[in-house]
């Protein structure tokens, strides 16, 4: 059997399958008008037409329709709910276990940053000193004949710390008197203000600017200026501390970074499931549909007028 003849054969039970509520002639699909391809797309005007117009009739569906704004508001805020809403339970599953998942890395990689953020702040309050921040700026800067400055005002309030370096005892008290020449117009390299509080920027700063604050970790020089210029000679260390810190808050920014791809994953997917629940509902009423062509048309009249044959 040729492939011409398949071909003439499905174009020919099309026909004969074709029912509509109105009684047609054979007119109906047009004329023969002596041009085969022509003819033949006339034809298939006329069916898509006959179709769409089946289609707006409720008389020609089988079963209740779904409305697809619900569907895709329902995927809008639960991922799989408008699938399910539209008798799609596959999908649905797809949907939810994807959106499972994403809270799922977003809630324990936050609880791993959150754990990590204990950690180096633990770390930090154990080895950096404000008291040691504040008496670095007082010893640099004392006896300099700045402007303003306490000159001499904590040389008899003088103690050491843990590690023997010297620190100003009431440290709290200077700390008002130096805040104001803590920055660049004093000391080069200071062009931070320390929070007052021990809030995210403060554990940040300590760490991501040891030209400013590097001097007050426990294992830190007053003799060095730490990735900066000390006396004309540029220095490009870090102390041990101060990379072991890095490497911690690092470690957080990286549990948090994960957290938010799954955020971002939880957040594509409810737009993906949106717009996923549109189509599967349109598709879901179109199934209902019962087109019922009760047309009784000469096949033959249409074979031979559209340039079609039947051939063994």
């Amino acid at each position: 059997m040729s492939r011409y003849f398949i071909f003439s054969l499905a174009i020919a039970i099309c026909f004969v399958t074709i029912a509509s509520s109105q009684t047609a002639e054979p007119g109906d699909f047009g004329k023969d008008t002596g041009d085969v391809l022509l003819n033949q797309q006339l034809m298939i005007a006329a069916l898509q037409e006959n179709l769409e117009e089946q289609a707006q009739d409720p008389e020609n569906f089988s079963g209740p329709q779904k409305s697809i704004g619900k569907a895709v508001l329902f995927s809008a805020a639960v991922p799989g709910a408008g699938q399910l809403y539209a008798g799609s339970y596959l999908k649905s599953a797809l949907f939810l276990a994807i959106e499972a998942t994403a809270w799922a890395i977003n809630i324990s990689y936050n609880n791993k940053g959150d754990n990590q953020t204990r950690i180096f702040e633990s770390y930090a309050n154990k080895n950096w000193s404000e008291q040691r921040y504040w008496s670095f700026v007082y010893f640099e800067l004392n006896g300099k004949g700045v402007a303003g400055f306490p000159d001499g005002k904590y040389d008899s309030n003088i103690g050491k710390d843990g590690v023997g370096r010297d620190i100003i005892l009431n440290w709290e008290d200077a700390e008002q008197d130096l805040q104001q020449f803590a920055s660049t117009q004093y000391i080069s390299g200071f062009s931070h203000h320390l929070p007052e509080t021990k809030t995210q920027q403060y554990y940040e700063m300590i760490g991501k600017y040891p030209e400013q604050f590097g001097n007050a970790w426990a294992d830190g020089s007053y003799n060095v200026r730490y990735n900066g210029d000390y006396g004309g000679v540029t220095v490009a260390n870090l102390t041990p501390m101060t990379t072991e810190y890095v490497f911690l808050r690092d470690d957080a920014n990286r549990f948090y970074d994960k957290a938010g791809y799954g955020s971002m994953i939880a957040l594509i997917n409810h737009l993906v499931s949106a717009i996923d629940a549109g189509f599967t509902t349109r598709g879901f009423n179109q199934k209902q549909m019962k087109l019922t062509y009760q047309n009784r048309l000469l096949v033959g009249d249409y074979i031979n007028m559209f340039g079609l044959s039947v051939a063994f």
